[in-house]
Order: structure tokens, then sequence, then C-alpha cells
């Protein structure tokens, strides 16, 4: 085949990246000595990938980091009854075709599509993925600083429950850092913000505000201090606007910090 198009280029791309399964792998292998638009396309593909594969680091969240967060939450030394977070159903295995990328796959995988598509295409999903890879990078550092947080014999935790004893929140408090682990919390519209009141005084005073993100429980570091720290009761409440007001408009939830 001497023609500019193939059919098979796609292929030819999945090919240099080692990611087509078994029966596209036979087809590639008995195509490729005979067709030279796709070899070009290998050739270009891996050159591509050879120049970016190691230009973003791989930044992941660990897949069972926040289950080594609860169990650090659990082990600290604390008398409250151990809170039991949502129950989640077991994640459906993907099918192969649709195996999830990260990192240097998924920009990878970007600039095999620009092999195709034209070079405009790759600064402009370039620029898309390392968004991407930023957020990711951002969520696993506060997971890590969470973790490390729960851990520090120095934090108090506070459980957050209703009034009919749901727990819905918990806090973790330091002299020099703060965070909340959203349990049973609805997610809030960009017009709402959960404001984190410190209610061991006459009058509650704003801590903190935090969004909770629909599909989402992972821990929301706080703008904290050792004023904030202070405190041994805490209560969680959901306002209008993105500011915490002088007062809370409801009291969703409230606790104290259980004794060492």
């Amino acid at each position: 085949m001497n023609g500019e198009l193939c059919p098979h280029e796609e292929l030819a791309v999945g090919w240099a990246m080692h990611s087509l399964e078994p029966d596209e792998e036979a087809v590639v292998r008995d195509h490729l000595p005979t067709c030279p638009t796709c070899q070009r396309t290998v050739r270009s593909t891996q050159e591509v990938l050879a120049g970016i594969g190691g230009a973003v680091r791989q930044e992941q969240p660990p897949p069972r980091l926040r289950a080594r967060l609860m169990e650090q939450i659990e082990h600290i030394p604390q008398d409250v009854p151990t809170p039991h977070g949502p129950r989640h159903a077991a994640p459906t295995p993907p099918r192969p075709q649709h195996r999830r990328r990260t990192g240097r796959v998924l920009l990878a995988a970007a600039a095999a599509a620009a092999v195709l598509a034209g070079g405009s295409y790759l600064g402009v999903r370039m620029n898309q993925l390392s968004t991407e890879v930023t957020a990711a990078q951002s969520r696993s550092d506060q997971l890590n600083r969470a973790l490390s947080l729960a851990a520090d014999p120095a934090t108090n935790r506070a459980v957050l429950r209703t009034g009919s004893g749901d727990e819905v929140a918990i806090v973790l408090s330091s002299p020099t850092a703060g965070a909340v682990m959203p349990m049973n919390l609805k997610p809030n519209d960009t017009s709402h913000v959960y404001v984190v009141w410190g209610a061991s005084t006459k009058a509650p005073v704003p801590l903190a505000v935090f969004d909770v993100r629909a599909g989402s429980t992972d821990p929301q570091l706080l703008t904290w201090s050792a004023d904030a720290h202070k405190h041994t009761t805490f209560a969680v409440s959901l306002e209008p606007g993105r500011q915490a007001p002088p007062k809370p408009s409801e009291v969703l939830a409230g606790g104290q910090v259980a004794p060492a």
C-alpha cells in the first residue's frame, strides 16, 4: 500500500504505544511489512513519545492512600466511637480498551493523536492533559498531608454528628494544620460553601471554608491557625455565598474533641 492514507493507521499508532489487543496486534503484524504509510506512522509516533516520555512525572494518588488515612484516624489514641464512612460498591473492572491512562501515558496518547490529526492539536491537548496531571498531583499532595496530620500525636479529632446522631464529617486539628473529612455531606454548588465553626466560645467563630465535590469524600485541608486549634468543639454549616458569615445560618452537625 503506497497511498497517503491507510485505514490501519490508528492501529499503527497503538502498535507503537504497545496498547493493542492481541487480535489487533495480529492484524498490524501482518499488515505493517507491506504498508509504508503505517511504517512512517509507527516511526513518527515513536519519535514523539521519545520526546515527551520523561517530560511529566506520573502523579496519580496511590489507590490505597485514603484507606491508610482512615486507618491512621482510627488509631489516634482517643476514646470515641469508630466512625464509619459511606460504603462503596466494588468498582466494575474496566474493559481493556478503556484502561486508565495517567501522567506520562496520557501525554503519550495525546502525542500519538497528533501524529494522525496534526501538530496544532498536540499543543491544545498537551495543555489540557498537563492540567489534569497537575490536578491529580494536587489531590495526591492533599491526601498525603492529611495522612501526616492524622498520624501526628498532636492532632485532635472531632466527629461531627447531626442531632439524630448521624456522623457527617471528621475535623482534624493541630496547632499548625487542619483538615475536614466529609462523610455524609451533600455536594455544594458554586453559590454555597461549607463553613467549619469553632463552637467552644459563647458565640460560634468561623474558622475555615471548604467545598464538597460530587462523588468525593477526600479530606479537605483547611486554612488553620493556633487559635483555631484552641477550640475543642466544632460545628459545620452550609452557607450562601463563598465566604463565611459572622454567624451560622443553620448548624448541620457538631462534635467535641475526644479526650486523649
